[in-house]
């Protein structure tokens, strides 16, 4: 695969995204099916976050510590969002990944081997699939939101056919 082939990819998976975070009422940004689950708005804050900050990470190493990923990653002091904050910030994400993309040769895209501080080790390119789908399995997880709340949501909708 190459890296206009991942950029596809992700663009594939976040232009249902954009649409399911269009769906979201802003009266139901702080309902969660259950008191351990993400509210909608942190669902989106969340989803927002994309691919390309990830990477980013990734290629330059720079990483919070485990311990403030850790920390960030309470379900108390997950950000919420508005559907535009967060469609704003997917689309930073999109310019973001684009820049990284551009600054990383299709040898290294295929075959450096990066580390992430949870732990996985494997070629850039299996390392940014898991990003994806990390963004695939949260992109899910709102269209359940959905699905729960009674709107309507179907397969063309998470995969925007």
């Amino acid at each position: 695969m190459t890296k206009n082939d991942y950029y596809d990819l992700v663009m594939d998976a976040y232009r249902p995204a954009e649409k399911m975070i269009g769906m979201v009422p802003a009266d139901k940004l702080d309902w969660a099916p259950g008191p351990t689950f993400m509210s909608a708005g942190q669902v989106l804050c969340h989803l927002s976050e994309g691919v390309g900050g990830g990477l980013d990470m990734l290629v330059s190493a720079k990483w919070p510590t485990m311990k403030e990923m850790e920390e960030g990653m309470k379900l108390e002091k997950l950000p919420s969002c508005t559907p535009q904050e967060a469609l704003d910030k997917l689309k930073k994400d999109k310019e973001i990944l684009r820049q990284v993309l551009d600054g990383v040769s299709e040898e290294d895209f295929a075959n450096k081997v990066v580390t992430v501080p949870w732990g996985m080790t494997a070629k850039m390119e299996r390392m940014t699939i898991s990003f994806l789908e990390h963004f695939t399995n949260h992109k899910m997880q709102l269209f359940t939101y959905l699905k729960l709340l009674g709107l309507p949501v179907n397969t063309e909708t998470l995969y925007g056919m």
